[in-house]
């Protein structure tokens, strides 16, 4: 958040061949980024990507053991408590972090390892995680690896790389089927491996509490758009009739409820649902209404097995009071959540229809 002293990390991430490292050379370049440390997590025996970046930033750290998102947290941690022990002895100078992921890199076990480490969370925060889309082969790639579904569904910005080398055609297509997996998700197009100024100005405030807060002078579709950008209709599919059903097994679930819930039995019950299935819930943000607290909604956020620390936001953004909830769950049947939410507090949340 804005009043947090500790240094944002941002996660970029991607699947291979997205351009991650050549969209990262042209943000280093960006003023508000230049005193960014560079983390950088590569496949196979020769790394070059680092090499790329190097000019560009002097404190660039490579992590060569393997994928970050599984055997390299280890390295991450200890890699980031370096550079904040060089920093403290003045021999280098940051004030932001960049991970850049392997492409077939899950970026959720890098997120939880930045919030929960004892070493890491008191001098580090998740400043927001940021996947790279190739536009022109997009929609080939999420069809056929679910790495890259779990790439755009945890993210909180969507980059569209190459967008210079798509035709519109085929990128329009593949920016609603990203649409259908990750509603919350602000859109950006990168041409030229750069985005517009106005689109910094997004990134920026990825971390912001509530999004639609965020400077709304972008103008590509969806920079500040937030839980209401969802699909019509109970639940979405990421993949319409024309595609095989074993690579629909990520849904979106888009909620509201009109009545305020007790702030004990909601949290409860979300704590439950983590808890025990947690495995496949890649995401869930909510705009919550607190009968407690009627006048300051509550932004939850949770990811797997972790909930965020909710933050309770001075005011509401405008005159709907309703709480909107968006899930976005692998192999779980939807179901379960409404059942389970009435349940255990007793308010009905519905299907959004936009």
């Amino acid at each position: 958040m804005t009043n947090d002293a500790r240094t944002p990390v941002t996660v970029l991430t991607g699947f291979l061949g997205s351009g991650k490292t050549t969209f990262l050379q042209q943000l280093l370049q960006n003023e508000q980024w230049r005193g960014t440390a560079v983390v950088i997590n590569e496949l196979g025996e020769t790394a070059l990507d680092h090499l790329l970046v190097q000019h560009v930033s002097p404190h660039v750290r490579l992590l060569k053991s393997g994928c970050v998102c599984c055997s390299v947290r280890e390295d991450l941690t200890q890699t980031l408590s370096d550079l904040n022990d060089l920093r403290q002895r003045k021999e280098v100078s940051f004030d932001r972090v960049v991970v850049e992921t392997t492409g077939m890199a899950d970026p959720l076990p890098v997120t939880h390892t930045l919030m929960t480490h004892e070493t890491l969370a008191p001098t580090f925060r998740l400043s927001g995680t940021v996947t790279v889309v190739d536009a022109f082969n997009g929609l080939a790639t999420i069809d056929h690896h679910e790495e890259a579904r779990r790439q755009v569904a945890t993210a909180d910005a969507v980059l569209l790389s190459k967008c210079d080398l798509t035709p519109r055609s085929t990128r329009d297509r593949l920016e609603k089927r990203l649409s259908l997996m990750n509603p919350s998700a602000a859109m950006l197009r990168v041409a030229h491996g750069a985005l517009s100024p106005d689109d910094h100005l997004v990134l920026d405030h990825l971390d912001h509490p509530y999004p639609a807060w965020r400077p709304k002078v972008s103008s590509s579709p969806k920079a500040s758009s937030w839980l209401f950008m969802a699909s019509t209709g109970r639940k979405a599919s990421l993949f319409d009739g024309s595609h095989t059903s074993h690579t629909a097994d990520i849904q979106t679930l888009c909620l509201t409820a009109s009545e305020p819930f007790e702030e004990q039995p909601f949290q409860h019950w979300l704590s439950l649902l983590t808890a025990m299935r947690g495995e496949h819930l890649l995401r869930f943000k909510g705009l919550i209404h607190i009968a407690e607290k009627p006048d300051r909604p509550l932004v939850v956020h949770a990811a797997q097995h972790l909930v965020h620390p909710p933050l309770a936001l001075p005011a509401w953004p405008g005159p709907d009071r309703r709480s909107h909830l968006v899930f976005i769950t692998q192999g779980m049947d939807p179901d379960v959540i409404e059942r389970t939410l009435h349940k255990f507090t007793g308010s009905l949340a519905v299907p959004e229809v936009l």
